[in-house]
Order: structure tokens, then sequence, then C-alpha cells
């Protein structure tokens, strides 16, 4: 039932590319995107896939965490036996109050790995926690951009610099597409830029500061400081997912907030960045 699960969170994903890319009127070739979710729900049990469509035209999201005991999006609390029947994964769980399928996220995708590597990237142990996602030479503790387009733009710049994409004019132009879309910006002066199906990189983030802020249009008005461009090749939909959960659940608290933004050099931005995501992505 795992398995179910996990190819639920894809399909979701890959329904959320699709619609992106159909309102931005992307390049990104949509009959594949549309072929690969045919082909996910056609594996899924019927009733399992009648459900989730149904869910799908009345929620945003069908498949959501459960975070801090609650269903994420309708904040109900779930009972303690359900959390457990979701942690067991012998059966999919619903919401008892949104009927929308739960999940835990630190039981999703558990090995989940760079698909693609980085461009110049020699054999190497097998890295573990945020380590797969990411490396000291993608932090950046002094932005430079006064504006939300030229810090997605130096981001991607940054992980262009580093081989881990090709073009950082393609992701940027893609990013801001999205942004113009739906922002990304959440409360807590936090940014979650992304682009999917970027060529020559894996599941990979980069991380950006800026101390006095930017206006990243957040829903609570206020500046945005902290901000990770994330790059999602297809394959690793359902894993970016569980990667989001983690960097939400880490610097949902003041106190990780304060100590990303107290580094002062890459390397003690990426000591911290593993230090305080040890427990949230393992």
């Amino acid at each position: 039932m795992k398995n179910v699960l996990n190819q639920l969170i894809q399909l979701q994903e890959l329904d959320f590319a699709l619609s992106e890319g159909k309102a931005a009127a992307t390049k990104m070739p949509l009959t594949q995107l549309e072929e690969a979710i045919a082909k996910i729900l056609k594996k899924l049990p019927e009733e399992t896939a009648d459900r989730y469509q149904r869910l799908r035209k009345r929620y945003p999201l069908a498949v959501v965490p459960i975070t801090a005991g609650a269903c994420a999006p309708c904040g109900m609390m779930v009972p303690v036996a359900l959390v457990q029947a979701v942690k067991a994964g012998e059966e999919l769980q619903t919401c008892p109050h949104c009927g929308r399928f739960l999940y835990l996220p630190e039981t999703v995708a558990k090995q989940a790995k760079r698909t693609v590597p980085r461009l110049d990237e020699e054999d190497r142990p097998a890295p573990v926690g945020i380590a797969r996602f990411s490396s000291a030479n993608l932090m950046v503790p002094k932005l430079s951009a006064t504006t939300r387009e030229e810090a997605i733009a130096e981001l991607a710049q940054t992980l262009a610099q580093q081989g881990y994409i090709e073009n950082a004019e393609v992701v940027t132009d893609l990013a801001l597409k999205r942004e113009a879309i739906i922002g990304t910006a959440v409360e807590h002066g936090m940014a979650f830029p992304h682009v999917r199906d970027v060529e020559g990189g894996g599941l990979t983030l980069a991380l950006g500061l800026k101390e006095k802020g930017l206006d990243f249009g957040a829903p609570d008005g206020k500046l945005t400081k902290i901000i990770f461009l994330i790059v999602i090749p297809t394959p690793a939909s359902a894993f970016y997912l569980r990667l989001l959960a983690g960097l939400v659940k880490t610097f949902g608290e003041s106190d990780a907030r304060k100590a990303i933004l107290d580094c002062d050099t890459p390397a003690q931005m990426w000591k911290t960045l593993i230090k305080l995501t040890r427990q949230t992505i393992p």
C-alpha cells in the first residue's frame, strides 16, 4: 500500500506540473506529462483513482501530510490511532474531516536519491539527508539581489556555475513564470521558488539569504529573507514533496530561522543546514 501512496503523491505532482505548464504556455512537452498521468491512474486501484480525481476537482491538494498531529490543509487534529495507521502504511487513510488522502512526510520515499548526477560528479559514497539535494557551494549567505527576480536569477546562476544545471536563464525564466501563476512565498520570511523538468541535474536546491529581506508577495505581507530555489526532474516529483515538508517543518521554528540567518559564510550555512535538518530530512 505504501507503493500506492507514493504513486498518488507522484500523480499529484505531475498534475501540478501539467496545470502550470498549460497556464504558463511552457515549451515543456505536455503530452509526456499527460501520458505519465494516465499511466499512473491505470496502475492505481480503480476506487482509489476515482477518489483521487474527485478530490482534485474539489481541492488543489488531494494527498496531504499530517503536520503537528493535524491534517495540513484543513487543520483538523488527526486521532492518534489514525496517525499510527498512516504510519503503518497497510491501508490508505483519509482525513475524517475533509476526506483527503493522508501521509506522514517522514515515511514517504525514505530512500530518495538524486536521479541525475551533477555534470562533473565522480563516484563517491552516497550522501544522506539534505546532502542528497544540495552542497556547501550552493549556499549564498549574502544575496546581492534587490528584487525577487534578481534573487531567483542569482541562485540559478549559482546552480549553473557549480554544474548542477546547464542554463541559468532557462531556469530563471521558468521559475518566474511559476511565480506569476502562484507565488511561492510563505509565512516567516521564506520562499520556495521551483522549476520542474530541468535537464542536466537531479532534485537540487540552492539556498540564499537576504538579511534586509525582499518582496516576494508573502501572504503575511512580510519581507522574505530565506529563499530556496529547487529544481525538480519529473522522476523525483514525489521526493520533492518530502523535501519541501522537511524544510517547512524545520524553518517553521523561529530558532532555526535565526540560526541560518546568523550565518556569514557558505561553509557555516551548510553546517547549520545539515544540523537543523538532521531529523526532518533523514
